[in-house]
């Protein structure tokens, strides 16, 4: 009697080879192209130097004024604007390239986080834009609503703005981009994501009571911890190994 062998709809594994997925879509596993993991390695490194260069401006133009509770002067003021406008496409530049390069398990997360850091550039560039030309470029004496619309001093409708971008949009960018960050290797970047991200948001507390001095917890999240946090970041995208 002769037998019929009925095909199977599934191939049978190979010897020595076993049924399950390969490494790069367990998910776990630092996706992107090479040209990706170089854009986020370089601009983690520039967001590194242009935030200590915005930290040192800062520090060395109210060492200079003798107090915090004035508005910083120029030139301290448009070198630190200059900064922001530089780090702003970059700030996008680096989450577009944790997007790429985030496990597919991070994908709808990172697309959250990238948005939020469109969102922050967008309005601090549009702030520090309107501060370097309109805003110098107006006579106070001549505008009685000119320290409620331009001035960086609170309560101020530019400042609330900035406030909104760097406490809000950006704070939520980072705490948004951690699950990319699921490696053993990748501790350090995702608990300085972490950090950064929730001071960014406690700095809210300023504004929102009135009581501005309190927001210096935000401004220490978005650049001496985020500064650090570059340090891990710039390492995470130097291998595309899993872990």
């Amino acid at each position: 009697m002769q037998t019929t062998t009925v095909p199977t709809p599934f191939p049978t594994p190979s010897p020595g080879r076993t049924g399950s997925p390969p490494a790069a879509s367990s998910g776990v596993s630092w996706a992107g192209t090479p040209r990706d993991r170089a854009i986020g390695r370089w601009s983690a490194r520039a967001l590194l130097v242009l935030t200590v260069l915005y930290s040192a401006d800062f520090v060395v133009g109210f060492a200079a004024l003798g107090n915090l509770h004035d508005p910083l002067p120029d030139p301290y003021l448009a070198i630190g604007e200059a900064l922001i406008l530089v780090m702003a496409p970059i700030l996008v530049a680096l989450m577009l390239a944790v997007h790429a390069c985030a496990p597919s398990t991070a994908k709808s997360f990172t697309q959250v986080a990238l948005g939020w850091m469109l969102a922050a550039a967008a309005f601090t560039t549009t702030v520090h834009v309107v501060e370097l030309s309109v805003a110098r470029h107006v006579d106070p004496a001549s505008f009685p609503g000119y320290q409620r619309i331009f001035d960086f001093q609170w309560p101020s409708l530019l400042y609330g703005v900035d406030i909104v971008a760097w406490d809000v949009f950006f704070g939520l960018a980072l705490l948004f981009a951690v699950p990319a960050f699921r490696r053993r290797s990748d501790t350090a970047a995702r608990l300085g994501l972490i950090a950064s991200g929730s001071l960014c948001l406690l700095g809210l507390i300023g504004p929102l009571t009135n009581a501005i001095a309190w927001r210096a917890i935000g401004i220490f999240g978005y650049t001496l911890v985020f500064a650090a946090t570059c340090i891990p970041l710039a390492r995470a995208f130097r291998s595309d190994a899993p872990n």
